[in-house]
């Protein structure tokens, strides 16, 4: 008896295992009531009867059934009937890790408490899963390769040509180059030191000079002079009311230019006469100027003395006149043949001037900040470019041309820079696309630049 009772108890313990499990397997969202819903999405790969349901990623419901409706999906669900689907919420497909496992999440909308009808539609939206990823991920591939093709074709062309290679060629010469340039320069200043201290020392001594020949309070100073010499300016009140005195006349019709200011057809002569002389003299007084005188030194010429003097007939064209001199003149080549018992010897020599003139007759044109000019550019004919930086108060300026005979084009490279008032420092580059690095030379100095302004200040305040 004993051992039945045992037995039923064993059987009945199995049963219940055996059911519980069953059940569990069944609802893996827990026990209790369930209301229907259904939705339609236009792929329902990856998606079983197993696939759970989540609600704040808790499963929360089961799939009932899958059925083809048109060309969709038609999906029905069970939902804990303690969830709350309120009306708004959104049903999203996801998925989980790299396997592209799936199931549908629940994003409950929780402005409203309006709870949706069982068998209702629920909208569905696709998320970010795996299949989106790893489409994306192919698009970018083909991107990516397409830009490595582009590369190397960029790298090497079908035509067997490397561009890459010659790109680093260029820089490889062009930084060689610059660094010869640089040493030149260097052992150029180190070489001239002394003679450019000088020129600089020579400026400021100018400088002091003209400071203290303007300062009137200073003794002894040409403006102090002047200012001191008290019978001219007695001379000069004299002549003044003498010249009153005879207007005052002429007024009156008195004596011969009285006369002649009295009878109305002189008059209207004279008026006539007058307003010719003032068109002639506004047109001069349109007329701008501006005048140039440097001083420098050379490393292939020594010191070179110019004068340029730019005329403005109107403020987009201008004419430069000017005179360059330096203490060595430019290389000339000369051959001498001599025959000697039937054989010719052709001997080459390079002949250098002394004390040379050469002479600038330029027409040119200015456009906002720019200007070109064309003519003589010492003695030869020639191009230039100006690049005006009136901010900084800075011009830059190329020229070619070529005063030199089978030595090729002259390449010049200037920059001026204002230091105080009418004073400027003056930087060059000869020879700059010559072969041979003997012909290349360095230029620096300083110079004084009058406009119509400057000299009438100038004037006016030796004058006064």
């Amino acid at each position: 008896m004993t051992e039945l009772k045992v037995g039923l108890l064993t059987l009945a313990a199995i049963i219940s295992i055996v059911v519980m499990s069953l059940k569990v397997t069944q609802n893996q969202s827990g026990f209790g009531d369930y209301v229907a819903y259904r939705t339609i999405i236009p792929d329902a790969a990856g998606i079983f009867a197993k696939t759970p349901i989540k609600v704040a990623g808790i499963n929360s419901g089961r799939i009932k059934n899958i059925e083809l409706a048109g060309n969709s999906a038609l999906i029905t669900f069970e939902i804990l009937d303690k969830v709350k689907i309120t009306k708004g919420s959104i049903l999203r497909i996801k998925s989980v890790g790299f396997l592209g496992d799936k199931y549908l999440d629940i994003f409950i909308n929780r402005e409203t408490d309006q709870v949706m009808e069982e068998n209702t539609f629920l909208p569905a939206q696709s998320g970010g899963g795996m299949e989106d990823i790893t489409k994306d991920i192919s698009d970018v591939m083909i991107d990516v390769k397409a830009i490595a093709r582009s590369f190397k074709e960029a790298l090497e062309p079908s035509d067997g040509s490397k561009p890459l290679t010659n790109i680093l060629k260029n820089v490889d010469g062009t930084t060689k180059d610059l660094k010869f340039t640089m040493a030149t320069i260097r052992r150029m200043l180190e070489e001239n030191d002394k003679k450019i201290a000088d020129i600089v020392e020579n400026f400021k001594n100018l400088s002091q000079n003209m400071v203290y020949e303007t300062d009137g309070d200073q003794q002894g100073s040409l403006m102090g002079m002047l200012r001191k010499t008290g019978p001219i300016l007695d001379d000069a009140k004299d002549a003044m009311g003498e010249l009153k005195t005879i207007i005052a006349d002429v007024r009156k019709g008195k004596g011969t230019v009285g006369r002649l200011l009295r009878d109305d057809e002189v008059v209207d002569q004279v008026s006539e006469a007058l307003s010719g002389v003032n068109k002639m003299v506004n047109k001069v007084n349109t007329i701008r100027t501006e005048l140039d005188i440097a001083s420098s030194y050379s490393s292939a010429s020594s010191s070179v003395t110019g004068l340029k003097l730019d005329i403005y007939p109107s403020p987009e064209r201008f004419y430069r006149l000017g005179v360059v001199t330096s203490e060595l003149g430019i290389d000339k080549k000369t051959q001498t043949e001599t025959e000697v018992n039937g054989t010719t010897t052709v001997e080459e020599k390079i002949v250098r001037d002394r004390d040379t003139y050469r002479f600038d007759l330029q027409v040119g044109r200015r456009i906002h900040n720019f200007a070109f000019r064309i003519g003589l550019i010492e003695s030869t004919g020639g191009i230039g470019f100006d690049y005006y930086m009136d901010r900084i108060k800075t011009r830059w300026s190329a020229e070619l041309f070529d005063y030199r005979e089978d030595l090729g084009p002259n390449l010049r490279l200037m920059g001026d820079v204002q230091l105080w008032n009418v004073f400027y420092a003056h930087l060059a580059f000869e020879d700059l696309v010559s072969k041979e690095s003997d012909n290349r030379a360095f230029v620096i100095g300083a110079g004084l630049r009058f406009n119509d302004d400057d000299l009438k200040s100038l004037v006016g305040y030796f004058l006064l």
